[in-house]
């Protein structure tokens, strides 16, 4: 007796003669979405604050035995011009006193010493990592916040505790357009123009705008190396005047201010002498 197996050609039903698939068709479109899916979801931009603790923190990690020196020159006005520095306040070489625009990946601007040495570079990263992880949740928690207000002010349904949110896109500002009814003076004829103005979207800030506010900061330039003293002999008539050029010359007030000045001396004088009459009448009343 001859037998016919599932998938011999002597067979007659139709659906013996298909191959079999390894993989379903439609579980191979669904993974290719979920694939394309992940891509188009969108790209939330860093803030100034978070890009700059990152690049700190690639520089500290990236640091050599020897750091290079700012080249930019750093900055010399021992922290009367700017703040204090949070991470390196003094250079523990020179002393030297250090403001928020030396940075602590480059070397001290006055002896060219490193100011991360030892387990000083080891603190200052996991003390940036931790101020770099909670400026991301609180920048997270502050959007999340902005989000469900715009919801609330749309009047859309509050979510269930628990429930991801969906991803929202910034949406771009509309364009407006408004009508003007104008009417012709010598024709008068009627005529409608229409307008159409379109408001400036918000965007982040670029990386070349915060190259920009860097270079904007004042930066106090080093001290000269040379002493600068005066090379004259006192002059015992004019022992005040300076010796490094410049005297001091004598500005007299102006007629005005001498004016005013004698005005209000007479007119004290006059109150103290009406007072005084005053007092004496009052005596001999009394007497």
């Amino acid at each position: 007796m001859h037998r016919t197996t599932a998938w011999s050609h002597s067979s007659s039903l139709t659906s013996d003669r298909l191959t079999p698939s390894s993989r379903p068709a439609s579980s191979q479109s669904n993974s290719k979405g979920e694939v394309k899916g992940k891509s188009s979801e969108p790209v939330i931009p860093k803030s100034v604050q978070v890009r700059k603790l990152e690049s700190l923190l690639a520089a500290l990690r990236d640091l050599a035995q020897s750091p290079k020196k700012d080249p930019k020159g750093g900055c010399f006005c021992q922290a009367r011009e700017h703040s204090l520095s949070s991470y390196t306040p003094i250079c523990r070489t020179c002393g030297l006193i250090l403001c928020d625009v030396n940075q602590p990946q480059f070397a001290c601007p006055h002896c060219l010493t490193s100011l991360v040495a030892g387990n000083i570079r080891d603190s200052l990263i996991t003390r940036i990592q931790a101020q770099l992880d909670e400026t991301v949740s609180r920048e997270m928690a502050a959007r999340e916040r902005a989000i469900e207000a715009a919801k609330q002010e749309a009047g859309a349904f509050p979510t269930l505790s628990g429930a991801i949110p969906p991803s929202q896109k910034p949406v771009a500002p509309q364009p407006r357009t408004h009508k003007v009814l104008s009417v012709n003076s010598k024709s008068k004829k009627v005529s409608l123009s229409s307008y159409t103005t379109t408001p400036a979207s918000s965007r982040p800030s670029s990386r070349s705008e915060v190259k920009d506010e860097e270079a904007a900061i004042l930066r106090i330039s080093p001290p000269p190396s040379e002493v600068v003293f005066a090379q004259k002999d006192i002059d015992q008539s004019r022992p005040w005047s300076n010796l490094l050029g410049g005297n001091p010359v004598y500005i007299a007030l102006p007629t005005s201010a001498n004016a005013s000045t004698n005005r209000s001396r007479r007119r004290k004088g006059k109150d103290n002498a009406a007072m005084g009459q005053r007092k004496d009448a009052t005596a001999s009343a009394a007497s």
